[in-house]
């Protein structure tokens, strides 16, 4: 036995309104975000002198491009009618409601990146990130998060920031004088 995909029409009207208007909402944010990555990849800056036939901009603006053309399909489908199935699933409560304080504290924990990576460096704003996002997830006990985020920051930091040169700060400016020290740990 299989469940019948409605479209058209008849999935217009059994669609809740709420349903179709956040549908249009983020297929409108996508066009949106397409229309001004396509205006900004005119601004990329081509070498003078550079010999390629194929310029910096050719790739932005074919995959902005394309991504602009799918996501006015994706608007025309809407206002016709095609509407997605509602999410079903064995282990997700779909009459549950947002928990807007895991919202807030897992934004706050990224929004930690921008102040602590300057002050602190890129270890000490993953442990931030990791116990704070683990916190509002629903971590049994903070100090195995922060251990597991202190052993992702020191690795990331030796991996991406001394094996590969990434640019990761290993300090930021309140570090270094605190510890008394200048120029270790790839700084």
């Amino acid at each position: 036995m299989t469940d019948q995909i409605t479209t058209g029409a008849s999935a217009v009207a059994g669609a809740p309104r709420s349903r179709r208007l956040g549908e249009l909402v983020f297929v409108g944010v996508i066009v949106l975000f397409a229309g001004v990555a396509l205006v900004m990849t005119g601004f990329i800056r081509e070498p003078v002198g550079s010999s390629n036939v194929l310029g910096a901009r050719v790739v932005p603006y074919a995959v902005t491009g394309l991504m602009l053309l799918s996501s006015l399909g994706a608007f025309v489908a809407v206002l016709r009618g095609d509407v997605g199935a509602p999410d079903e699933g064995e282990d997700v409560d779909t009459e549950a409601r947002t928990s807007w304080k895991t919202v807030i504290f897992l934004a706050l924990a990224f929004a930690s990146l921008m102040i602590v990576i300057p002050l602190a460096g890129w270890p000490a704003a993953v442990v931030v990130l990791f116990t704070g996002a683990s916190l509002a997830l629903g971590a049994s006990s903070w100090w195995k998060a922060l251990l597991l985020g202190l052993g992702l920051g020191v690795f990331t930091q030796l991996l991406f920031g001394n094996l590969l040169g990434l640019s990761l700060p290993p300090f930021g400016t309140i570090l270094p004088g605190l510890m008394g020290m200048s120029g270790a740990f790839g700084g």
